[in-house]
């Protein structure tokens, strides 16, 4: 049979897909990631973002993919500061926040699986069974991924609990098969999959099971990916050039903030800021509170520095109303929140409501100018965050030599939205870290479970970006992980174990010692940069992958999860002395 004209626009846009961002890739890998650039372009995920949420392989429970939002645009991760118990875990997030729960069976096929919806059913019913331990979830069975994402999922569900938040459930399942061929059974069995669902999720959910054939693929692929704000002026605004200046009534400056018919703030125009909420109590945010709570005969914006948005383009269809493409908030981070929460807790007078807070719109989209105003609009206090970094010497300058050998390093969120790059070449400051920890630093466990602890302390980031160290470490190290990847894709690693997850920084940290040649551990940090190897050979991995797995069947207690054995120190001491005793040998 013939591809329907849908089928034809669909696999097309597939192909190029492919050839664009994931050329090395099998046409079944490269789907999965397709299918999640589409099925989750309104939470704005980065190539990173796709690739933390995939879960696809053996006893995969038929989810190829399962993320974690908040307020739509936050993904949450196992090793998230929100699933602790430190006191800042729920900082910036309000009651009745939203979470998106988004799950995925992507299939490079032209059918339908009529067993689709009834195995995940089956898959989650064991995810939701909080009797269902660990160790069950595995005798399933079900994968190491699938087993850290139901956890997450428990520990998530638990943390969220007191701010009671709106659950939206997804579950989709895409394939190039026909729309037009979604038969009666098995619209029975998506309808049963949402009614278990909705029994088994808080009041208030919302659940949708889809079938993303041809033709939803193909709307899916006009869907952009641009985001739109209305900002509506008090007055004609001061316009020079490229940028505006004028007047926003506070109450019109709250509906800008939100989501639509919400009261939900859009993290998105915040992305680039370098700095995080710090809080009501901080003193000037204090000050910006109590102005907004009482009257007096000063008006509002003459009190306040204002907001500076940077966006893609700003349109005035309506003399005083001006639609904003991609607006993102550069300074005014703590006003805008301050001005939510007081109004949150109704704590903004009237008269204040009606008074105006003072906005910048710049449309710009030389990346060199939009750094500079970025620089130039954040350089007043300095607040814990790894954006803060962004702007140092030492990450533009990996930056550079990164790009000179086809690799682009995303200091910023966003940075290459709308720029040619391909997707699988795009690595951002946490899976930089994240790849140095393992190859330089020896620490595959911290980079597997606690990367962003490591990078959220002074001592930790000067030792993964230390100024004096050559920029080709970087490069060095995101090849080996590469190198790796494609290793560990191939049938001869899925011969000794299917967990790419858990294999992957240990192999890097392997290969790295291995390939040293050192015969002490304490002597590998006094190996330069330079002599450090670069090219796995898929039989090095190899053996490193058997001598591996060979460590793990040793510390099995068949109580322990894996994850968390790959996320201890006692299996890196084990497969570090096995490599030690081979060099030495």
């Amino acid at each position: 049979m013939s591809d329907s004209p849908d089928q034809v626009i669909a696999k097309d846009n597939f192909n190029q897909f492919k050839r664009e961002n994931y050329p090395k890739l099998s046409d079944d890998d490269a789907f999965e990631r397709f299918a999640m650039s589409l099925l989750l372009k309104r939470y704005g995920a980065s190539p990173g973002d796709i690739e933390q949420g995939l879960v696809s392989g053996t006893d995969d429970g038929g989810i190829d993919g399962f993320y974690f939002f908040l307020n739509r645009r936050e993904l949450v991760g196992s090793d998230s500061l929100r699933l602790t118990n430190r006191k800042n875990a729920l900082e910036g997030l309000q009651t009745g926040l939203s979470l998106d729960v988004v799950v995925v069976q992507a299939k490079n096929e032209s059918s339908w699986d009529t067993n689709v919806f009834p195995k995940i059913e089956s898959t989650l019913k064991a995810i939701f069974d909080n009797n269902q331990s660990a160790a069950d979830l595995r005798a399933f069975p079900l994968n190491e991924d699938i087993v850290e994402k139901a956890m997450t999922w428990r520990k998530l569900r638990s943390r969220m609990a007191m701010l009671v938040p709106v659950v939206h459930f997804h579950v989709h399942y895409a394939t190039f098969a026909k729309q037009v061929g979604v038969n009666a059974y098995m619209k029975t069995k998506s309808r049963q999959l949402k009614s278990w669902l909705t029994t088994s999720l808080p009041t208030g959910s919302t659940i949708s099971v889809d079938y993303v054939g041809d033709a939803e693929i193909v709307t899916r692929l006009r869907t952009g990916t641009d985001f739109m704000a209305k900002l509506v002026l008090t007055k004609l605004p001061i316009r020079e050039a490229n940028a505006l200046v004028g007047l926003v009534a506070i109450k019109d400056y709250l509906k800008f903030l939100r989501y639509d018919r919400s009261k939900v703030i859009r993290d998105e125009m915040f992305a680039v800021n370098v700095r995080d909420y710090a809080g009501s109590n901080v003193r000037v945010n204090d000050a910006i509170g109590r102005t907004l709570a009482s009257d007096s005969e000063s008006s509002f914006w003459w009190l306040n520095n204002g907001i500076t948005i940077i966006v893609d383009k700003a349109d005035n269809p309506l003399e005083l109303e001006w639609v904003l493409t991609n607006p993102l908030i550069v300074n005014g981070l703590q006003s805008s929140h301050v001005i939510h929460e007081q109004d949150l807790a109704k704590g903004i007078t009237k008269k204040r409501l009606n008074q105006s807070v003072l906005v910048r719109v710049i449309t710009e989209s030389d990346p060199d100018v939009r750094e500079a105003i970025i620089s130039g609009t954040n350089n007043q206090t300095a607040i814990a965050s790894l954006q803060l970094h962004a702007n140092e010497e030492k990450q533009r300058r990996i930056e550079e030599y990164l790009r000179a050998s086809g690799w682009y390093y995303e200091r910023r969120r966003y940075q290459y939205r709308g720029v040619k790059a391909a997707a699988s070449r795009i690595r951002n400051m946490t899976e930089v870290g994240q790849a140095v920890m393992a190859f330089r630093l020896l620490q595959p466990d911290t980079a597997r479970a606690r990367p962003t602890s490591l990078l959220g302390s002074t001592a930790g980031w000067d030792k993964v970006f230390d100024p004096n160290e050559s920029e080709e470490l970087y490069l060095k190290a995101l090849l080996v992980v590469d190198g790796v990847d494609d290793y560990l894709r191939s049938s001869a690693a899925r011969a000794i174990a299917d967990d790419p997850t858990n294999a992957r920084y240990y192999l890097v940290s392997g290969y790295a010692l291995r390939s040293s040649g050192v015969k002490k551990l304490g002597d590998f940090e006094k190996v330069p940069t330079s002599s450090l190897k670069r090219n796995p050979s898929q039989a090095t991995l190899t053996g490193l992958h058997q001598l591996l797995y060979a460590e793990v069947a040793k510390l099995d207690d068949g109580k322990t999860a894996m994850d968390r054995m790959f996320k201890g120190g006692k299996l890196k001491i084990a497969f570090f002395d096995e490599i030690l005793k081979l060099n030495a040998a």
